[in-house]
């Protein structure tokens, strides 16, 4: 006898606890994204439509007899052999997965059961064990579906409880034969139809989930890396803070060995290599910094630098300067250094003009207007960049000895006292404020004069 035939009276569709149950757990399933539990409730709607799919067609004969197996002891035979189908699969094709999704859906099912069954739950998770394992011994003795369906088929039968038992088959052969034939024919539309169903479902979760598995294994790699990453980086700055250039650089190329596009690392690198005197690779490094990304403008100023400071290349510092300053124009840094650039080139002019002795166009230069107004520019930004200060008064100081304006004067010399204000390294500018506030004095006699 079932291990159910004791506790039904009446195994019937109409006093399923569990086909009601399952309608209203469905419509809260997430289709689209379904977890493990969701798998479950998938495969227990399968059990609950075996032996469904026919009714319509069926005559009265047929109709009368599925109708004593649809209720819950029938629908736990049919989830426990499903649930078997779908272990077996498990195991042979998802074996890293099938403990993480066989496991609860085997507890759902027994919890689900035992309660709406009334049963003891240890009783339950007992009989429930000595049931698959029955199906594991078929299995394992290299038993085919026939035998597991004649399996399932007696279990089957044996739900309608005490409406049936194995006594009352012996004297009712007619009964049995017809039942017995029902249920084959159903158990062969279930093998065809929900089986595949229920493992498709189990493998598209897997698919997913294995996909899943596979990006966060990724990512976390990639976040492993990307923290070595940093890491090596803030040891190189570390290093740089001690003034160990070398090791600092060591520690950068290892940062960029593990990603040439790292951005920071390639800006330190190639200004270490500026310090270090390798400019050719500093310059590399720069240009490798622009392609990584072109709309940030250290890059640009820093091969600049390297283009006017070190390879003396004026037209390709400039181009790199401006760009800089059209990146970002509230950087003083882009100004300055482009300041600086113009008033060499600048200077360079007013020596050729004096040579020639053409003393009108010696401080009016495009470039010497352009220092100015880069100078200026700085000021701007930053209202205490004394450099900035220092070197406009020395533009204003070498405009003012050629022409005596007073305008020039003035402003050479406010600039001289706020630079020397703002740092005292500026000292050596008091002979120059001196010789300014004499020319200033000099212009004033000779204006009353």
């Amino acid at each position: 006898m079932s291990i159910f035939s004791w506790l039904f009276s009446k195994n019937t569709e109409k006093n399923s606890m569990v086909r009601k149950w399952i309608q209203q757990e469905m419509k809260k399933v997430d289709i689209e994204n379904p977890d493990v539990y969701a798998l479950f409730l998938g495969l227990i709607q399968s059990a609950v439509s075996w032996g469904k799919s026919d009714i319509e067609g069926q005559d009265d004969q047929s109709l009368q007899v599925s109708k004593q197996y649809l209720g819950d002891a029938t629908i736990f035979e049919i989830a426990a052999y499903t649930y078997y189908r779908v272990e077996i699969w498990l195991d042979k094709e998802q074996p890293e997965l099938a403990k993480q999704i066989a496991l609860p859906i085997r507890e759902w099912i027994a919890e689900k059961f035992h309660t709406v069954l009334y049963v003891d739950e240890r009783l339950f998770n007992q009989l429930f064990e000595e049931q698959l394992l029955r199906y594991r011994s078929l299995t394992s003795a290299g038993k085919d579906l026939a035998e597991l369906h004649l399996e399932l088929e007696q279990r089957i039968l044996l739900t309608k409880g005490d409406r049936f038992n194995k006594q009352s088959l012996t004297n009712d052969s007619s009964n049995a034969a017809l039942d017995s034939q029902y249920i084959k024919s159903s158990l062969i539309k279930y093998e065809e139809i929900n089986i595949p169903e229920a493992i498709a479902s189990i493998q598209q979760y897997c698919e997913k989930h294995s996909k899943k598995k596979f990006e966060d294994k990724k990512s976390k790699g990639q976040l492993v890396n990307k923290n070595h990453e940093q890491r090596d980086y803030l040891y190189g700055m570390a290093l740089l803070e001690q003034q160990d250039w070398v090791r600092a650089c060591n520690a950068f190329t290892k940062v960029l060995a593990a990603n040439p596009k790292h951005y920071d690392a390639l800006i330190q690198r190639g200004l270490l290599y500026g310090t270090l005197g390798q400019y050719v690779d500093a310059l590399q490094d720069f240009t490798a910094a622009i392609e990584v990304n072109p709309n940030e403008s250290a890059a640009y100023l820093h091969r600049g630098k390297c283009y006017h400071r070190s390879l003396r290349v004026k037209d390709k510092s400039l181009a790199d300067y401006s760009e800089a300053i059209r990146l970002s124009p509230n950087h003083a840094a882009g100004y300055f250094g482009r300041g600086e650039l113009y008033d060499e080139i600048a200077l360079h002019k007013e020596k050729q003009a004096l040579e020639k002795n053409d003393l009108p166009y010696a401080h009016v230069s495009e470039e010497f207007l352009a220092a100015i107004h880069d100078y200026s520019q700085v000021i701007v930004l930053e209202t205490e960049h004394d450099a900035a200060y220092a070197n406009r008064a020395l533009l204003y100081a070498r405009k003012a000895r050629a022409y005596q304006n007073r305008d020039d004067i003035t402003n050479a010399i406010a600039d001289f006292e706020k630079a020397m204000s703002l740092n005292w390294e500026h000292g050596y500018l008091y002979k120059q404020q001196d010789e300014m506030k004499e020319l200033l004095e000099d212009s004033q006699l000779e204006k009353e004069a």
